[in-house]
C-alpha cells in the first residue's frame, strides 16, 4: 500500500471518528477565524491564561477594597463588564456628591415631593426677603405677632369713626401699631400705611416655617431668612441622579441606594482614590483582553454576555479548546492545518 493510499485511510478514519468531528464543530462555533491554525489557536490558550491572571489580580484588589464597604455594594465589585459599569458609576456618584450630602443624607430627598417643597420654600424666600428690606427701616419685624393679630388691628384703624378717640378699643388697636414702629419718629399713619405689607410678610413667613416641619431633614437646615436653598437643591439633584443610574445600570438592584445611604465619607473618598490609581488601569487591561478575545472566539456567546463573569467564561473557554486541541491531534491531525481546511473536508458537514 502506498503512503498515499495509507493517508487516505486515515483521514477515512478520521472523518468517520464522532469525537474528530464535534471537535472540529466545536472550534468553528467558536467564531474562530478559518485561517487560523491549530497551532495558533493553542497560543490562544497562553492569551487566556494571561486573562485568568488579570482576573485574580483585579479580584485580589477588590476583595481588600470591598471589605470597608457597605455590603449593599458589593455587587460592584465582580468580575463582569457590567459590574465593571456599575462600579464606573458608582465612583461617578461619589465624585459628584455635594458637600452637604454626608450630614444631610435621607430617603425624603429621593421622593418628587421634595421638589415641590423645595421650589416653595424658594418662592417664600423671594418674597420674604425684599418685604424684610421693605420693613425692616420701620418696623420691628420680630414682634409682629399673627397674621390675625395684625388684621384685628389694621380692621379697628381702618373703620374707626370720627368719634374714635373715645373708644378704647381704637386707643389699644392705636397703641398696639405704635409699638410696631422701629423708632419714635413715625407716626400712627405711616405705620397704617405698612399693614399690608406687614400682613403679607407674616402670612409668607408662617407658610415657610410650616414648610420645614413637614420633613425633620429640612429643619435642621431652618435658618430663617439666612436659609440657603442652594445645597438641598443640590443634594435633590444627585438623588435624581442615583435614580438614572438605577435604571441604567442597576436594573433590579435596589443595593445601590442603600448602600450610599450609609458608607461614610472617609469610605467614599477612599474607594474614589483606590479607583483612580489602582483599579482603573487594571480594569482596563483586563478589558482590553477580554477585548481581543471577543475578537479571537466571535462567536462564543458567553464573552458577549455582559453579566458573565470573566474567570468563569474564560475558564470553560480554555476547557473547550484544550479538549478539541487534544482530540485532532490525537487523530493525527498537522498543527499548521488551518481550521477552514478541517470544516471543508469531505463528509464533515454530514456529520455536524
Amino acid at each position: 500500500m502506498s503512503s498515499l493510499d495509507a493517508d487516505r485511510l486515515l483521514q477515512d478514519k478520521t472523518l468517520n471518528d464522532d469525537s474528530y468531528v464535534a471537535a472540529v464543530k466545536q472550534l468553528n462555533d467558536l467564531g474562530i477565524a478559518g485561517l487560523m491554525t491549530l497551532e495558533a489557536i493553542e497560543f490562544q490558550t497562553l492569551e487566556i491564561e494571561a486573562v485568568l491572571a488579570s482576573c485574580q489580580q483585579l479580584q485580589t484588589c477588590y476583595a481588600e477594597i470591598a471589605k470597608g464597604l457597605p455590603t449593599q455594594l458589593h455587587t460592584c465589585f465582580n468580575n463582569s463588564a457590567m459590574s465593571v459599569e456599575q462600579l464606573a458609576a458608582l465612583v461617578k456618584l461619589i465624585e459628584s456628591a455635594p458637600a452637604d450630602l454626608w450630614t444631610l443624607r435621607e430617603d425624603s430627598f429621593n421622593c418628587y415631593e421634595m421638589d415641590f417643597r423645595l421650589a416653595e420654600l424658594q418662592q417664600q424666600l423671594a418674597i420674604l426677603k425684599p418685604l424684610n428690606k421693605k420693613l425692616a427701616p420701620f418696623v420691628n419685624i420680630n414682634t409682629l405677632g399673627s397674621t390675625n393679630t395684625l388684621q384685628s388691628i389694621q380692621c379697628c384703624l381702618d373703620n374707626a369713626g370720627m368719634f374714635r378717640w373715645f373708644s378704647a378699643k381704637w386707643r389699644d388697636a392705636k397703641q398696639q401699631a405704635l409699638n410696631l414702629a422701629a423708632h419714635d419718629q413715625l407716626k400712627l399713619e405711616d405705620i397704617k400705611l405698612l399693614f399690608p405689607a406687614m400682613i403679607k410678610y407674616v402670612n409668607t413667613q408662617e407658610r415657610f416655617d410650616a414648610l420645614f416641619l413637614q420633613e425633620p431633614i429640612l429643619a435642621a437646615c431652618h435658618q430663617g431668612l439666612n436659609t440657603d436653598v442652594t445645597p438641598l437643591l443640590a443634594i435633590r439633584e444627585w438623588y435624581k441622579d442615583i435614580d438614572f443610574v438605577m435604571a441604567e445600570h442597576f436594573v433590579g438592584e435596589t443595593g445601590l441606594l442603600a448602600g450610599l445611604s450609609v458608607i461614610d465619607k472617609q469610605s467614599a473618598d477612599k474607594l474614589v482614590v483606590e479607583y483612580h490609581a489602582n483599579l482603573l488601569s487594571l480594569i482596563n487591561n483586563l478589558d482590553n483582553k477580554m477585548n481581543k478575545l471577543g475578537l479571537s472566539f466571535a462567536d462564543h456567546q458567553m464573552l458577549q454576555q455582559s453579566d458573565a463573569d470573566y474567570a468563569l467564561v474564560v475558564t470553560e473557554l480554555k476547557s473547550t479548546l484544550l479538549d478539541a486541541l487534544s482530540v485532532l491531534k490525537e487523530s493525527g491531525v498537522d498543527t499548521n492545518t488551518c481550521l477552514s481546511e478541517l470544516c471543508k473536508a469531505p463528509n464533515l458537514n454530514a456529520k455536524q
